[in-house]
């Protein structure tokens, strides 16, 4: 059944192809003549700016609400811009400084454009310190907020993303990135944005927003130190070897779902690496039982459940000769080469969002459980890290989600099957 449904999707594809363009083009020509709508707009001192892509409809989400609140705290001028309606834009002053609504067209890059079309109109680029880009895709845990826009808001590095993707080619994750003066005034970076054309249409989002946009950004750093981002896998290499709990929380919490075809930490893949290389026999009822090099791994070691580090170390350790006094070193090396592997897979912030989120990152990507990255208990596992108020509003928009390879029909299936929606 299942061959028959991916057969019939790849039949589709050209249709769903033809009908999410002409969405886009019709939604488009719906919006034409419409312009932004500005409901207030409070004078602009010289601090830095937060712009926040939105797409809110009547209120704000309660963890929307938990940032706002948390870069008012701090000083930041936000500038929110709504591709829906909330029903009482007045009760937003105190929490936005200047909010826009415009039309549903473009998806988050029309936000950001007709922001940052707001600000260059204004001049602002010319006073602020430094802008922090974000948008309402992600989920803000209150772990971790103040200090995660405290760094991003006073760095000195020229442009710092929250997260990088190595997945196509280098670039740094769209929801947050934060950038110095000196790129905001660049004409460079001014004529991304003035030329930028919307569109609906995802894949092509990815290209002319994402993946452009992070070209624009490098070519308007001093050098490419300048560019980078704040939970690299540099720092997570350097993190994880350092760190036993770290190791914990890879065994336990790292993504399990078995929808996408990136690589999965677990215990077997750093047996299997140990395995090749240093273990070439094993005890049995006290008994020695030679193997050779090319013996399965699960053949080298009964089964068992691993949930530390330490039950991992005394696994391995009751299946070489002697405890050697380089087993902690080889297993730490061991965990943390492929734990990095595993991290730099796919897109960072959705195939180690538990594990982020542990180290500092307060943000959660939303569309997890959608694009299969998640499954049910991956998501029991970020709720464990959230008090009991964030895990169920985590789990409520999570769960409002599933998976769409399974809820979808006809050409939408086949549409998302293949990145167009």
């Amino acid at each position: 059944m299942k061959l028959i449904h991916r057969i019939h999707s790849v039949m589709l594809y050209p249709a769903a192809r033809i009908i999410v363009g002409a969405q886009s083009e019709y939604q488009r020509v719906k919006t034409l003549g419409k312009s932004p709508k500005i409901h207030f707009e409070e004078g602009y001192d010289g601090q830095p700016i937060m712009l926040l892509a939105l797409y809110q409809k009547g209120r704000l989400r309660p963890d929307v609400i938990r940032l706002l609140r948390a870069a008012k705290a701090q000083g930041l001028y936000v500038l929110g811009v709504n591709t829906l309606k909330v029903k009482q834009p007045e009760e937003l002053r105190g929490l936005i400084d200047c909010y826009i609504e415009r039309s549903n067209f473009g998806r988050d890059f029309g936000s950001y454009k007709t922001g940052f079309l707001h600000l260059f109109s204004r001049r602002w680029e010319g006073t602020c310190p430094r802008l922090l880009m974000l948008n309402d895709s992600v989920f803000y845990a209150s772990r971790g907020l103040d200090k995660f826009i405290d760094e991003l808001a006073t760095s000195q590095t020229e442009v710092l993303g929250g997260t990088e993707n190595y997945e196509i080619e280098y670039h740094l994750g769209s929801f947050c990135i934060s950038m110095a003066q000196s790129v905001l005034k660049a004409d460079r970076f001014k004529a991304y944005w003035k030329g930028y054309r919307l569109t609906d249409v995802r894949p092509v989002v990815i290209k002319r927003g994402e993946m452009k946009l992070s070209k624009t950004l490098k070519r308007c750093v001093s050098m490419p130190s300048e560019f980078r981002a704040l939970y690299s896998s540099d720092r997570f290499l350097n993190e994880v070897r350092v760190n036993p709990a770290l190791q914990d929380v890879m065994i336990r919490d790292s993504r399990t779902s078995s929808l996408v075809h990136w690589p999965r930490f677990g215990t077997e893949s750093v047996t299997k690496l140990l395995a090749g290389r240093f273990i070439g026999r094993r005890f049995s009822l006290g008994e020695k039982v030679d193997v050779s090099i090319d013996t399965p791994v699960n053949e080298l070691n009964e089964e068992a459940l691993l949930t530390t580090r330490d039950e991992f170390a005394g696994y391995l350790v009751r299946h070489v000769p002697e405890r050697s006094g380089n087993i902690e070193e080889l297993l730490t090396d061991a965990i943390s080469a492929v734990a990095t592997e595993v991290f730099m897979m796919g897109s960072q912030i959705h195939q180690n969002a538990a594990v982020l989120l542990e180290i500092g990152l307060p943000i959660i990507k939303l569309d997890g459980l959608y694009r299969g990255m998640f499954n049910n208990y991956d998501v029991l596992r970020l709720q464990k890290k959230l008090n009991e108020t964030e895990a169920r509003e985590l789990s409520a928009l999570l769960l409002d989600r599933p998976f769409g390879g399974s809820t979808l029909v006809g050409w939408k299936r086949a549409a998302f099957l293949r990145g167009l929606i």
